[in-house]
């Protein structure tokens, strides 16, 4: 394997020598940025003005979709073109759907190239700003750094609620509004049934047994019990200390400070390009993932209350100027015309977060008329928990003004930039991704011939939980939502297998992208066969690999910024990881 990986970047370093021009490559990355929330795709309240003119200027995609539904796979997918499964990045799980903590040992494998790694084989200067979320592991092993990225500034794993001194955990109510819950009744939610189970056991045992072994059974039950609560509160993303900001492999900030993450951020990006063109002489590759719009919001003192849409929108609003601010520095460097950018979210709006959520948005259906909402939310694989804004820019090459319509998906950025760079994949790696260029209209007429895609296979952790196909969609497996709500804020997020459906929920999402009207499986046999050939044959092409998520993270791991020995024993064990 060393010597294969060894010729493919020998390969890629005499291409580089051969190219005369490359473009700068700017990738914008949103968090939970919903389908519904810019004016590109028919916000009429929230100013997204900068974001807009990308899409005015270049290709606006209507079906783009996510490569999963929540952060970690569908990250790991967009970076590598490959389903996220292959990579032992999913989970049935619903603890383990994403890294829950940076003290978990697993992250992105090794033996996957991303293509921050081609790049830099070309002779990019690469660099990645603001969320990874794809795995810290022992001494760092996992961070950007050491999968093709020359600088990283950012949280290698996410924002959640804690880092905003909020509670992941609570509910929400009918209007969306903030119910608030203590842990207590959060960990009794998640876990009492083991709880009750044990108690009954050691009354049973009281009654017919041995009181002294009943005894010993609720001892063991107490320390289990106020031992996991400390644990999860100490170790996991309710601990305020697994906020973290690094530069490259060091921690910087921990807890990070969210308020003027989003100048930071962009500054750090800014300056990274102005290295890269008038220090490095190179072209760069630039990762934007922002930490935007993913709970806990932020913005500065300045930006509170200009939105109508009280701090969801002044978030978007905030993203908004930052885009804005990255262009200008492009016309600055006067390389506007040289660089490609792509824009888009790793998947739908989050919204157990209530009114700090983002909008499904409505889709153009086959009749011409505006649909209802999308059904679903992060985390499900019903329409607005997958389908996502996508815009493809690059003055001077892309025709501007273009609507694409046929189905495409964040695995397709990898495929498509090792065409635009004429370079080849790894052998053994099947590519899930298929190139966008030939739907796209170029200035100079490249007469492409257009490849459709034929399947896209919406994985829920590691099920197919529906399979796309041409105007077709069928749901295997759909979520359980709370009563009244298609969300899940009882437990955080909807887990995958709820409902299993045989034969499936067929749908005409072209006529019905709110997905309200099943068709009549009687009358689609045939789809519906073709749609289970095609998921055999994918299915013989997966490889058993080592799962990387489902490990609870381990305290010895888990960072604590300048502490050593029983200082950092003492911090951990108290959490107070701070600097």
């Amino acid at each position: 394997m060393n010597i294969l990986y060894g010729i493919y970047f020998f390969v890629l370093n005499l291409i580089n020598l051969s190219k005369s021009t490359t473009p700068n490559v700017l990738i914008f990355l949103v968090d939970d940025l919903g389908y519904g929330d810019l004016g590109c795709y028919g916000n009429s309240t929230i100013d997204s003005s900068h974001i807009d003119s990308l899409a005015r200027d270049g290709a606006r995609y209507t079906q783009m979709y996510s490569a999963a539904p929540i952060c970690t796979p569908s990250r790991a997918g967009f970076l590598t073109g490959r389903y996220p499964i292959r990579l032992g990045l999913t989970s049935n799980d619903n603890r383990f759907r994403t890294f829950n903590s940076p003290g978990q040992s697993g992250g992105l494998p090794h033996d996957e190239t991303t293509i921050a790694q081609v790049a830099q084989e070309l002779g990019y200067r690469t660099g990645l700003v603001g969320k990874w979320h794809l795995g810290l592991g022992r001494d760092g092993e996992h961070l950007p750094t050491r999968h093709g990225f020359h600088t990283f500034f950012g949280m290698p794993v996410t924002n959640v609620q804690t880092c905003g001194n909020k509670k992941v955990y609570n509910l929400i109510g009918g209007h969306g509004e903030i119910l608030d819950r203590s842990f207590f009744s959060y960990w009794i939610t998640l876990t009492g049934k083991i709880w009750l189970t044990i108690i009954v056991v050691a009354l049973v045992t009281w009654l017919f047994g041995s009181r002294k072994l009943a005894f010993i059974i609720l001892i063991i039950c107490a320390i289990g019990f106020f031992g996991g609560m400390w644990y999860t509160l100490s170790f996991t993303l309710l601990s305020r200390s697994s906020c973290l900001l690094y530069r490259n492999e060091t921690i910087i900030e921990q807890p990070v400070h969210l308020e003027d993450l989003t100048l930071r951020n962009t500054n750090e990006a800014t300056r990274f390009m102005t290295e890269t063109v008038q220090i490095h002489k190179k072209p760069f590759f630039l990762y934007m993932a922002y930490v935007k719009v993913h709970t806990a919001l932020f913005t500065l003192p300045e930006n509170v209350g200009r939105s109508r849409h009280g701090a969801y929108g002044d978030n978007i609003e905030e993203l908004d100027w930052s885009v804005g601010k990255i262009i200008q520095t492009l016309k600055i460097l006067n390389i506007e015309n040289d660089t490609l950018i792509f824009f888009s979210s790793d998947n739908g709006p989050f919204l157990e977060r209530g009114i700090e959520a983002g909008f499904c948005g409505r889709a153009i259906a086959s009749s011409g008329k505006l649909s209802e909402p999308l059904r679903g939310a992060k985390g499900q694989t019903w329409e607005c928990g997958i389908r996502v804004p996508g815009i493809v820019r690059w003055p001077g090459h892309v025709v501007s003004g273009q609507t694409i319509e046929s189905i495409s998906s964040l695995l397709d950025f990898y495929p498509s930039l090792l065409e635009l760079w004429n370079v080849e994949s790894m052998p053994d790696r099947p590519i899930d991704g298929v190139s966008l260029w030939s739907n796209l209209k170029f200035i100079s007429d490249t007469s492409q011939v257009r490849k459709e895609r034929k399947t896209l296979f919406h994985y829920c952790g590691s099920t197919i939980a529906a399979v796309r196909q041409g105007k077709y969609k069928a749901h295997y497996w759909t979520p359980k939502w709370d009563e009244g709500m298609r969300a899940c804020p009882s437990v955080t997020i909807c887990p995958c297998l709820g409902t299993e459906h045989s034969p499936p929920l067929l749908f005409d999402i072209e006529a019905d992208p709110a997905e309200e009207s099943p068709l009549d499986i009687q009358n689609y046999a045939e789809v519906l066969s073709m749609m289970n050939i095609a998921i055999r044959k994918h299915q013989a092409t997966l490889v058993s690999v080592p799962n990387q998520l489902e490990t609870l993270a381990l305290p010895w791991l888990f960072p604590c910024c300048n502490s050593q020995g029983w200082t950092r024993m003492i911090r951990l064990i108290t959490n107070s990881c701070q600097c």
